[in-house]
């Protein structure tokens, strides 16, 4: 079975790293308009999720099929990175002291089960479709 065992070995990293940090150094923030590791942390797992909800809205998913990506999201393809300007994003992000390690490490494995589970239909399913990215078509 083929699975990505690269975004496997970075949650599994970031699980670890969090037994580095007490719940004070883990909400730090530096200054008030920058985000804290717990409040990175909580992106990237919001996030995430929220790209897997995408993908699994493909599966079987014909609506968008005739619908081409947008240029500026086949250049970033093409460079295999992001451009290099601050993206404002509409992210929701939990307030701070909401956001505690262990909670953090839980969600971490969740997704690791989820992406396990993804590849599983991905690799055993006859599976088409396409979802449309609301800043890249």
């Amino acid at each position: 079975m083929i699975r990505d065992k690269l975004f496997e070995y970075t949650l599994n990293t970031f699980i670890e790293g969090l037994e580095n940090y007490d719940e004070t150094v883990f909400r730090k923030q530096e200054t008030p308009d920058c985000w804290s590791l717990a409040q990175l942390y909580a992106h990237i797992i919001i996030d995430t999720n929220w790209y897997f909800d995408q993908l699994e809205s493909c599966f079987g998913n014909i609506l968008n099929l005739d619908k081409n990506m947008e240029e500026k999201a086949k250049k970033m393809l093409l460079k295999n990175s992001f451009p290099d300007i601050k993206i404002k994003g509409d992210s929701y992000i939990p307030v701070n002291d909401s956001i505690f390690i262990n909670a953090t490490k839980k969600d971490l494995r969740l997704l690791l089960q989820r992406s396990r589970a993804l590849w599983k239909r991905i690799n055993n399913e006859d599976l088409s479709g396409k979802a449309e990215h609301p800043g890249f078509g």
